[in-house]
């Protein structure tokens, strides 16, 4: 840089600082909880047809689950600072009550396990599961 070691370090630090500063701006606000609002306007976004016609919402905000008029399950959760969404056939979609929770389990491979806490749950799992649910 400019051979002075005490300017280089201050400019070095600055930097630092700088990013930091940017980092903090940008990133310190955690993310809010899903709620029915949030997961709708995503939905709308990323799945114009889907027309949700029941909710199934978590209690602690972590995740949703819709399902349309056509009979399709859209899946809503967190991932990172942003909600992510899966639309599957209701066929797809396995799911068991345990616990007062509704444990999702898609068979696409690409999803992950969903747990959505709530009133309600042994409904959805004996809706979405063949077998009635555990």
């Amino acid at each position: 840089m400019t051979g002075n070691l005490l300017l280089d370090s201050l400019i070095s630090l600055s930097a630092i600082a700088f990013m930091v500063a940017v980092a903090w701006v940008v990133f310190r606000a955690p993310p809010g909880p899903v709620t029915q609002q949030a997961a709708a306007e995503r939905l709308a976004f990323d799945e114009p047809d889907f027309r949700p016609r029941q909710w199934l919402i978590d209690r602690e905000g972590r995740a949703a689950i819709a399902e349309g008029n056509s009979g399709d399950i859209a899946l809503v959760s967190r991932l990172g600072l942003d909600l992510v969404t899966r639309r599957f056939p209701a066929a797809a979609v396995r799911a068991e009550a345990a616990d007062g929770a509704l444990v999702v389990l898609p068979n696409d491979p690409g999803s992950r396990k969903l747990v959505i806490a709530a009133d309600g749950a042994a409904e959805w799992a004996r809706k979405l599961s063949p077998a009635g649910g555990k």
